[in-house]
């Protein structure tokens, strides 16, 4: 059986923890941001959301080593159930604040992952907007391509009007 936590070392780690979190919660703010700049097609602020978000996503790296370096001390991987097992090990009351804390930081990535993936549709179907204005000021049909958005072949009419000249 794994020995207890000492309260310095839980009080690090659940230092980390709400460090972590709100790191995350200014991201999933960036997130916002850089929608909107996306939306309003701002070229200059969606320059300056993406310096935010590269500090933020360097600060967040710098937490998350900093607290795998922690759970590397108590010989403890990097995943989701052995810090939840580690958590069980802290004494109470501080084990309930910890698993709290620990939540919150899953709670407030899962709403980055789902913000990451609203702005990744939205740069999708911006790009498929610009791309077919680009056809149509360029005189393309929209069904003439030669491959279609998942890579198969399209119909390429220019081939049959080059063969009946």
């Amino acid at each position: 059986m794994a020995l207890p936590i000492s309260p310095e070392y839980a009080s690090q780690l659940h230092t980390l923890i709400v460090q972590g979190t709100q790191l995350l919660q200014e991201l999933t703010t960036l997130l916002d941001t850089e929608l909107e700049a996306m939306q309003a097609r701002s070229l200059d602020a969606l320059n300056a959301s993406n310096r935010d978000k590269q500090t933020c996503l360097l600060a967040i790296d710098r937490n998350i080593r900093e607290r795998n370096g922690l759970l590397d001390l108590q010989q403890v991987a990097h995943d989701r159930a052995s810090v939840l097992a580690l958590l069980n090990r802290i004494a109470e009351p501080d084990a309930q604040v910890m698993t709290d804390a620990w939540h919150q930081l899953e709670a407030v990535l899962d709403e980055i992952r789902t913000k990451n993936q609203r702005n990744e549709q939205v740069l999708l179907r911006s790009k498929q907007s610009n791309d077919q204005l680009l056809a149509l000021l360029q005189g393309h049909a929209q069904g003439n391509s030669i491959y279609d958005q998942k890579g198969d072949k399209g119909r390429y009419e220019g081939q049959r009007s080059l063969g009946k000249a």
